[in-house]
């Protein structure tokens, strides 16, 4: 690759939470309570103390609408919540 190209790298563009919801294709009405129940857990979580209930729910939300959560990942972690508790 020559030096010019190697320089000019595309910069990924980031998409708002409100851009997310409306081309989310699985169904925005089925995220809000994954979302809901996922900004929950991440609450749990040492390292999202200082964030603000929003900040939370924004992060809850963008791990659903990009897919790195689903329900499948959540029902994991209330089991091995529920575990830990007995």
């Amino acid at each position: 690759m020559p030096k010019k190209e190697a320089a000019v790298k595309e910069v990924p563009v980031v998409k708002t939470t409100e851009e997310l919801m409306l081309n989310f294709g699985a169904g925005k009405y089925s995220a809000i309570p994954l979302a809901a129940l996922w900004a929950k857990e991440l609450k749990k979580h040492e390292v999202n103390r200082h964030l603000t209930p929003a900040e939370i729910l924004d992060a809850a939300l963008r791990d659903v609408l990009t897919g790195k959560v689903g329900w499948k990942d959540l029902e994991k972690v209330s089991a091995a919540a529920e575990k830990k508790e007995e």
